[in-house]
């Protein structure tokens, strides 16, 4: 039995609160407004809607400028990614898979959703986002499908422009990531779905990172995105920003404001959209509000992965056809009933060096223990998740040294039904899987086989570990808006 252990992420339990400083310049313009604008949900959204036609409006503004102009849609795409030449400020520096993945993207659409509101001349335009978690917004939402809008490209998968694609239920469940307590995992678990199951399910040019911005459903896409960050927080329960980390906090990005002057952030700037932002969500609970501190030692988590069971076999390859790895577990069936028992600890199934050469282009489902012949859907007791690769994984798209993935799925349910059981090995099954064709599975083309390096089951706990306590800069302050 291996006793290995490895440290995946931090959390902060502290709940101090102190002043920020913010610079004051960013905030100081014409857009800035008494009280918030709403984002407001998509679904319903007519194609005459004022929000979509002064989106439409803006878009053909921007294209209409010089690709080095910073307001162009050429330029603010190239600010996540882009396959075009040349060099300028900002352009390829995106966050994916990194510690900073909800924090640079809320930069990313707030400074975007300025430029709109300039280039559109609708000063209270605020960006809406896309719901595809609800049923009835599951396919392409609809002022996005109009041949001829600016809201409209062919550089999409089959079946989205004709409305006939849809998501399935699996692809696009934000539970795993609402449900963790550790910021960390939250933001990890909800890039992987529903952030990478949409990029990939859609295809086209939001199937690739370099290209993905192109396409103006992106920017719906990552508001849902965000919005998941305040719902997150909005749950209570421990859950907070990572406020004692040094790096998450010190970042600062560069950006472009609807004047075409350059700009710069960082994350303790947008913890709260309503006060520093200046937007709120359609439907949204009371925002949560949190401060950055200048003084950080306190008692934090670190999550530790203890190894159970290592799989033993050479690496696992995903491709076109459905994959089945044994998982033994003879040697930990005695000790599984108590940890399914515990309050404290979790099994988890671990995949780690997960690679590909490039984007796969398919979303694989993941089922633990399912007896033969049992139907495998996300309703099953045996589903553990998704596996699908967007950015971080794919030797094709690196930002300075290559990473590859890693997956960690809670597989106490699994086990549970599997233990009434006498099986020995457990079938651990990925089924490669795409959007939804007139509501029946698709068989989609893998572009690139994905590589599993390591399985592992694994026991998950939380550590405390012992600092002295937060002192806030100000006791007792009460921070201002900016003015």
């Amino acid at each position: 039995m291996s006793n290995r252990f490895t440290r995946r992420r931090f959390m902060v339990t502290a709940g101090a609160t102190a002043t920020t400083v913010l610079g004051s310049s960013l905030f100081n313009l014409e857009s800035v407004w008494a009280a918030p604008v709403m984002r407001r949900n998509l679904g319903g959204m007519a194609a005459t809607d004022p929000v979509i036609l002064s989106y439409r409006k803006a878009i053909k503004a921007m294209k209409a400028l010089p690709t080095a102009n910073p307001l162009s849609w050429d330029y603010q795409a190239a600010i996540h990614w882009t396959t075009l030449s040349g060099s300028h400020i900002a352009w390829d520096t995106c966050e994916h898979g990194t510690h900073l993945f909800w924090c640079w993207h809320r930069m990313y659409l707030y400074w975007f959703e300025r430029i709109i509101r300039k280039m559109s001349g609708d000063p209270g335009w605020a960006l809406p986002f896309w719901d595809y978690h609800s049923p009835s917004q599951r396919t392409l939402p609809p002022p996005f499908r109009v041949s001829g809008s600016e809201l409209f490209t062919a550089n999409r998968g089959p079946g989205w422009n004709a409305g006939t694609a849809s998501f399935p239920a699996s692809h696009v469940d934000p539970s795993s990531g609402l449900a963790s307590l550790d910021y960390f995992t939250a933001q990890s678990d909800i890039e992987s779905n529903p952030h990478n199951n949409v990029h990939v399910d859609v295809g086209g040019w939001m199937g690739s990172v370099p290209t993905a911005a192109q396409d103006p459903v992106f920017f719906v896409h990552h508001s849902n995105i965000d919005r998941y960050w305040n719902l997150w927080l909005a749950q209570g329960g421990g859950r907070h920003d990572p406020l004692s980390d040094a790096s998450w906090k010190g970042h600062t990005a560069t950006f472009f404001n609807e004047s075409g002057a350059e700009v710069h952030m960082t994350c303790c700037d947008v913890l709260r959209c309503a006060e520093q932002l200046n937007y709120t969500y359609e439907g949204e609970p009371p925002q949560v509000k949190e401060y950055c501190l200048k003084i950080f030692p306190f008692p934090w988590w670190i999550l530790i992965a203890q190894v159970l069971i290592p799989w033993p076999g050479p690496p696992v390859e995903l491709g076109e056809r459905e994959i089945t790895v044994p998982i033994e577990i003879a040697k930990i069936r005695e000790r599984i009933p108590a940890l399914l028992q515990s309050k404290t600890e979790t099994l988890v199934i671990e995949l780690d060096n997960v690679v590909a050469d490039r984007e796969p282009g398919v979303v694989w489902e993941v089922y633990l223990g399912a007896p033969a012949n049992t139907a495998l859907n996300e309703e099953s007791p045996h589903f553990l998740g998704t596996v699908s690769l967007f950015s971080k994984g794919v030797r094709s798209h690196t930002h300075g040294e290559f990473q590859p993935e890693h997956f960690t799925f809670p597989a106490s349910r699994a086990l549970a039904v599997a233990m009434r059981s006498n099986q020995e090995k457990l079938p651990l099954v990925f089924v490669p899987t795409g959007p939804l064709i007139d509501g029946k599975p698709s068989q989609p083309k893998v572009q690139s086989p994905v590589r599993i390096g390591a399985i592992n089951v694994a026991i998950a706990r939380n550590e405390e570990r012992k600092e002295p306590p937060i002192v806030p800069e100000r006791p007792g302050a009460e921070p201002k808006r900016p003015k």
